[in-house]
């Protein structure tokens, strides 16, 4: 997954609406987010995390409460994300819940977390969406898991480990990293030759034991305990 374009608003530390270009980088592969401590650093993981999965960067930090402190009241909380998988361009945006005043009456009412995923492979406009995908957040996460190839818990472990993240990924247990080894590399596809192999070794030492069965039943009947003695007893029947 390489991103391309992220526009964030009234998120995290950003008031106002901010564009992060990484076509800037042009060709390069890899690069640096530096600043002071509260730059916002952070914020641009929670805020690619969030476009995504719906979830900030680190598990202790809730979506919920990533609008930003200093954001107008009419200003709307939303990520805006453009990436590549490959030759195909997509674009996520996802608006957290948030509660509103109601229309009629006093007080607020809380309004559900929003998304819209859309296919923009050959579109160079960048005000032009492209073909919409799916615009229900639980479906969204549903083809985000499916074209990433990773759930959102594995995507903070392989893609962004966040601070302090890395010790406890060496520390998980053998099931875990193996786990996240098999999506990281793509082994899945071993892993379900393997479980097939296994069972049609089931199954074959099945119809075996099935066979073997059957055989000791007939040679029962025949009152012999061995084909040999099968074999002798059908010949001196022959030779009669």
């Amino acid at each position: 997954m390489r991103p391309i374009r992220l526009k964030i608003k009234a998120f995290g530390p950003f008031p106002s609406e901010q564009t992060i270009d990484f076509n800037e980088l042009e060709d390069s592969t890899f690069f640096l987010i530096h600043g002071p401590t509260g730059a916002g650093k952070t914020a641009i993981l929670d805020a690619i995390c969030f476009a995504l999965y719906g979830e900030s960067s680190g598990e202790e930090r809730d979506p919920r409460g990533m609008r930003s402190d200093y954001a107008e009241e009419n200003v709307l909380t939303e990520v805006t994300l453009d990436f590549s998988i490959g030759n195909d361009h997509y674009r996520i945006n996802r608006q957290p819940g948030r509660k509103v005043k109601k229309k009629s009456g006093e007080g607020y009412r809380l309004e559900n977390p929003k998304a819209t995923f859309w296919k923009r492979t050959g579109i160079l406009n960048p005000s032009e969406n492209g073909k919409v995908i799916s615009s229900k957040a639980s479906e969204v996460n549903k083809e985000i898991n499916s074209i990433l190839g990773f759930k959102s818990d594995q995507f903070r472990q392989v893609v962004v480990l966040p601070q302090g993240k890395f010790r406890q990924l060496l520390d998980s247990g053998s099931k875990e990293k193996e786990r996240v080894l098999e999506v990281l590399f793509q082994t899945e596809k071993y892993r379900t030759i393997e479980e097939a192999l296994k069972n049609k070794e089931k199954e074959i030492k099945d119809k075996l034991v099935s066979l073997e069965s059957e055989k000791t039943f007939l040679l029962n009947q025949s009152s012999v305990s061995s084909k040999d003695e099968l074999q002798i007893k059908i010949d001196e029947i022959k030779n009669k």
